[in-house]
């Protein structure tokens, strides 16, 4: 062989070297996952999906072309309304994770959410990195925000989404004993608010530095059959919605709730989002009578 067919050669083992690894990091989101042994037994294996052990819902089932949206760390009075909005003219679902202190501001936004058919879930109270918390701050945090939310709306939330996706493995069993489920998440858009633990004012938007299309953009570039999209409460991914919802649309994607893909999977995993919230009752209390029923007998009751 001549040394230019050597040359030849040569460039195009380094051409298929570097395809296969681009192929592989966009085929496992990230080179981390591209070469790690356990990530592709877990994904031979089912394991990628669900974690019953600690029930862990990482993505949905690969065979349906489905998607979930789920937005982080509202409510905010910019965002929220804009992104309900969004969701209510395309006529789909989302999954909240919202912020406990936040709640208290607005618990107006949470029952929309609710009465809209959205999902809300557990973000914590303070928005605090949970793998560097005792446990019993732990629970502090979790159950914090879940009282704002039952105040709120009357529901229970059920699922959970740890800030940053930072937490230990006793933070998986903690959260799975209090009767929570998980959820990760496998795009992202960078679309978060700098200073997630303040109030997003004007600047704070501003120092996003992203613009819908961006977002847009970075969602449809990495959208597969059974991810799991974050997106942030606020008005610039608000306006970026349109575009994503047009082109799932268009390639025959369907949106599905976190509730809607656990089901999904095999076999599959059923959970109740938003339980009604029922006070327990005080040692020693008597039981509270039961209300009047505002139908009459004869009518069939509304489920909840």
């Amino acid at each position: 062989m001549s040394k230019r067919n050597r040359a030849i050669l040569g460039v195009c083992l380094v051409l298929a070297l570097g395809g296969g690894v681009l192929w592989l990091r966009k085929e496992a989101n990230g080179l981390r996952n591209a070469f790690s042994y356990a990530y592709w037994l877990d994904r031979f294996t089912g394991l990628e999906t669900y974690k019953p052990e600690v029930a862990y819902f990482m993505r949905g089932s690969r065979d349906n072309k489905d998607v979930c949206f789920t937005f982080d760390d509202g409510p905010h009075e910019a965002g929220a309304p804009l992104i309900l909005d969004e969701l209510k003219k395309a006529g789909v679902h989302g999954t909240f994770f919202v912020v406990g202190i936040r709640v208290k501001e607005h618990p107006e936004l949470v029952r929309r959410m609710i009465a809209e058919g959205n999902e809300v879930g557990n973000h914590t109270q303070d928005h605090l990195r949970l793998d560097g918390l005792p446990l019993k701050n732990v629970r502090a945090e979790i159950e914090n925000c879940a009282i704002n939310i039952e105040r709120a709306c009357g529901r229970k939330p059920t699922l959970l989404r740890p800030p940053g996706m930072r937490f230990k493995h006793e933070t998986l069993k903690l959260a799975k004993d209090m009767g929570y489920t998980i959820i990760g998440w496998n795009v992202g858009a960078q679309d978060f608010i700098p200073k997630a633990s303040e109030h997003p004012t004007q600047e704070m938007l501003d120092e996003i530095r992203t613009t819908p299309d961006q977002i847009a953009e970075r969602v449809i570039k990495g959208v597969k059959p059974g991810v799991i999209i974050l997106l942030h409460d606020n008005p610039v991914t608000a306006h970026a919605l349109p575009q994503i919802f047009a082109w799932l649309k268009k390639e025959g994607y369907k949106i599905k709730t976190v509730k809607e893909m656990l089901g999904e999977l095999t076999p599959p995993v059923i959970v109740d989002p938003n339980p009604v919230y029922v006070p327990p009752v005080k040692k020693g209390a008597a039981p509270a009578p039961a209300s009047a029923p505002s139908k009459p007998a004869s009518a069939p009751a509304k489920k909840a």
